[in-house]
């Protein structure tokens, strides 16, 4: 028996509820992980945001992980830059240029109605600034949003989605095997003083893709993507080969992992020795695995 999945991420990041708000959404939180006990197990990554101070955690499920599945879900994908944006009390309205239309109708600007709770993708600081978007649009109302937060960003950061985008019609009969090597720092001790904040993507990092049959490798390239074009169908286990002034610090898989039943104990919990978990490639599929890593800190000299 095996188990697989679509990858959920859920992140804690920093808000300004009130209390009640805090306590209702810890609890169902808590509840959700209570019922998905083996989900969480396997993959439930928390960026913990939380610092001394007065803001309040909050937290949000992210949606689709790949690129084939955000494309799935949205109405109309484009590169757009944000023009202004002009805050109310519950949302904002964003005023794009388009630039590229990946689906949809081709526009040469979109006004957004984007909700503002703490879930949703605020644009303050993203004014003149060159964005991929994926857009929905609301079934009664025919006003556009920008979607789940976790899935969308300023251009620079989304070259492996730009990869596969620019490779439609054709890229939705490919299978391909994806991720991306970025360099954090900080978030160690005190995450108000001292923010876990991207630095750049890392470029020249191999990348060994391995399964039962094949075996691949292939190296991050100047915006740190690595991809595998018309992979074998197949579960395939990915490691990152990391120069001597980096290590590991998270892997996030994406789309189908696969994941035996034996790796978990009687209580659903994962054990110490449990086998990695696997990207299980199927038909017209994408998957992959992101590395995030840091600077190794520097050994005090020996006197």
């Amino acid at each position: 028996m095996t188990l697989s999945y679509i990858n959920e991420i859920v992140v804690v990041s920093l808000g300004d509820p009130n209390l009640v708000e805090l306590a209702d959404l810890w609890l169902d939180l808590f509840g959700y992980i209570v019922n998905n006990m083996k989900r969480y197990a396997l993959k439930l990554v928390f960026f913990l945001l939380f610092a001394f101070s007065t803001d309040m955690a909050l937290a949000c499920s992210y949606g689709a992980s790949t690129v084939s599945e955000k494309y799935q879900r949205s109405d109309l994908i484009v590169i757009g830059k944000i023009e202004s944006v002009k805050p109310s009390v519950v949302d904002q309205t964003v005023v794009v240029s388009i630039e590229k239309t990946y689906k949809g109708k081709a526009l040469k600007q979109i006004v957004l109605d984007q909700p503002q709770s703490t879930c949703d993708w605020d644009f303050t600081d993203d004014v003149g600034k060159t964005m991929l978007l994926y857009i929905g649009r609301n079934s009664k109302t025919k006003r556009y949003y920008a979607i789940s937060p976790g899935i969308q960003g300023r251009i620079e950061r989304m070259s492996e989605d730009i990869y596969w985008l620019k490779n439609l019609p054709g890229s939705l009969k490919r299978t391909r095997l994806s991720g991306t090597v970025e360099l954090y720092k900080g978030g160690v001790l005190n995450w108000a003083k001292d923010p876990f904040e991207f630095v750049k993507s890392v470029s020249g990092i191999k990348v060994k893709v391995f399964s039962d049959k094949d075996s691949f490798e292939i190296v991050t390239d100047k915006n740190g993507v690595y991809e595998i074009w018309d992979i074998p169908l197949g579960k395939y286990q990915v490691q990152t080969v990391l120069p001597p002034d980096l290590i590991p610090h998270l892997e996030m898989e994406k789309g189908s992992i696969y994941d035996p039943k034996s790796n978990y104990d009687s209580f659903g919990i994962r054990k110490p020795d449990a086998t990695p978990y696997l990207i299980d490639i199927q038909p017209n599929s994408c998957g992959g695995m992101d590395f995030v890593v840091k600077q190794k800190p520097l050994q005090p000299a020996t006197p």
